[in-house]
């Protein structure tokens, strides 16, 4: 399967609703948007009823501005038996000059159910893709260090929460 045929595309304006304190875009609406649009190219690879396993690596590059456009372009980099790695770029662009800036980038990985099927392999067409895929390999064995020491660390995690 290409690159190209998991890819999912969305574009949102930046109005009021969207703000933070600092009258860009607040994090946790980029945060819901990139999880929809990269659970779409998920779903394209799987055809099966996905679940986020994790954000793994999201970098805020520059901030959204009001009256600006965010295009948030999502495709899958990597898969493994029942997991697959999404890579999520943000491009936002003024809407009254056309400038387009990186705003952002991310990678998050989904996991299919039991008895789900992936594709062995994901080919990359362009020069972008083949940079993003050549490192999954990389990237897939540092998330299963991240998980292991994210078990390690709840097992000394208190569940009593101290009511003021």
């Amino acid at each position: 399967m290409k690159c190209s045929q998991t890819r999912a595309i969305q574009t949102h304006m930046i109005t009021y609703p969207h703000l933070n304190f600092h009258k860009t875009l607040f994090g946790g609406q980029l945060m819901a948007w990139l999880d929809e649009t990269a659970g779409l190219s998920a779903v394209r690879v799987s055809r099966a009823a996905i679940v986020t396993a994790s954000v793994d690596h999201l970098d805020f590059l520059a901030p959204l501005k009001a009256n600006h456009s965010v295009c948030i372009d999502a495709y899958v980099s990597g898969v493994g038996t029942r997991s697959m790695e999404i890579f999520v770029k943000v491009i936002g662009e003024d809407l009254f000059t056309g400038e387009r800036y990186l705003a952002g980038t991310c990678f998050m990985t989904f996991v299919v159910p039991k008895g789900a099927s992936l594709p062995d392999t994901i080919e990359p067409e362009t020069k972008e893709e083949q940079f993003i895929c050549q490192g999954y390999d990389a990237r897939k064995q540092f998330r299963q260090a991240k998980r292991q020491e994210s078990i390690n660390l709840a097992k000394h995690i208190d569940l009593d929460i101290p009511w003021n």
